[in-house]
């Protein structure tokens, strides 16, 4: 088994390319590829490196080995957190908005084939809403500041707590995630054991 610690300099490497990238392009940025392989990970179809990597890089043909190495860090990387050591999103709630954004936007993307299956499954409506609410908390974030500025407005609650009671609750359904599609995509019979 090749060793896939994720390294700062994997880090600096992916920036750097998506970067170069996202010239106009729809390139991901490297907030959007962290949201976007969590939700790979946690997917009931075993997606396979090639077609996720070719997502991220925007089927990119002159991607390099040391590219492809850092994603796959990446990957191993969420993988570990979701699996063995715990899931932590990889930002704090005081975070740039732009940067929880992203990842949410990733998030959405990466689970939108398997939740549209799933949602239309044969489960319980407990296993329903909670697939619903988990994944709108998870991509809360997705949302323009504005609109949520102009919610907090509207409502007389405090953006600054708004914000932190949102991330709260991400923060804790991100760890069991996993367990949650695992269980519905059981239940559904749509997938094998």
């Amino acid at each position: 088994m090749m060793e896939f610690n994720f390294q700062p300099a994997h880090q600096e490497l992916l920036n750097d390319y998506l970067n170069s990238r996202s010239n106009g392009a729809e390139a991901m940025t490297l907030d959007t590829v962290q949201g976007f392989l969590f939700a790979i990970v946690c997917s009931p179809d075993g997606i396979e490196p090639e077609q996720w990597l070719s997502e991220v890089t925007g089927a990119d043909e002159n991607v390099t080995e040391e590219v492809v190495f850092a994603f796959l860090a990446l990957h191993y990387h969420v993988s570990e957190q979701v699996f063995t050591s715990g899931f932590k999103l990889p930002f704090e709630e005081n975070a740039d908005w732009s940067v929880m954004h992203q990842w949410s936007l990733g998030f959405l993307l990466g689970c939108q084939s398997y939740l549209s299956v799933l949602s239309q499954a044969n489960i319980s409506e407990e296993l329903k809403e909670a697939l619903i609410s988990t994944t709108e908390l998870l991509g809360f974030f997705s949302l323009e500041l504005e609109q949520v500025e102009a919610y907090c407005q509207s409502t007389g609650i405090e953006l600054e707590a708004f914000r932190k009671a949102q991330y709260e609750l991400a923060a804790q359904v991100a760890p069991a995630f996993a367990d949650l599609i695992e269980q519905i995509a059981v239940e559904s019979g749509l997938y094998e054991e």
